[in-house]
């Protein structure tokens, strides 16, 4: 015999509840990866304009405006991801959804991780 909960495919509120501060704390370490993504790639761009031998007043307008744009486009990775995310919700995809977003963001992490000593490898060279 089945319930009218299991046949009509209602949630118990606590699980809701739950799934809800599960997107809450994931937008929020999303946050925080895309935050500490910007405040990283920042430096990654003059390091690498140093290594091309860019003239020093185009490195200083580009660095300038870059630390602006990174910032315009992490903003938007966050609003998008917010909505990625509370969307899963309904649907049950919150999981996929959360490892699908900070996955990404980590990758991008441990690239900016790694890119400097590629640079610096080239360098030596």
């Amino acid at each position: 015999m089945t319930s009218v909960q299991d046949e009509v495919k209602v949630q118990s509120p606590w699980l809701t509840r739950g799934k809800y501060v599960a997107y809450l704390l994931s937008w929020i370490a999303f946050f925080a990866l895309t935050f500490y993504l910007v405040t990283r790639v920042s430096p990654l761009i003059r390091l690498l304009m140093d290594v091309l031998d860019v003239n020093r007043w185009a490195q200083s307008a580009v660095h300038n405006f870059s630390f602006f744009f990174l910032g315009l486009i992490g903003l938007c990775m966050v609003i998008i991801v917010e909505n990625y995310l509370r969307t899963a919700i309904p649907k049950n995809l919150l999981l996929r959804r959360i490892v699908i977003a900070l996955g990404s963001v980590l990758i991008l992490t441990g690239a900016s991780h790694a890119l400097p000593e590629f640079l610096f490898y080239l360098l030596r060279t």
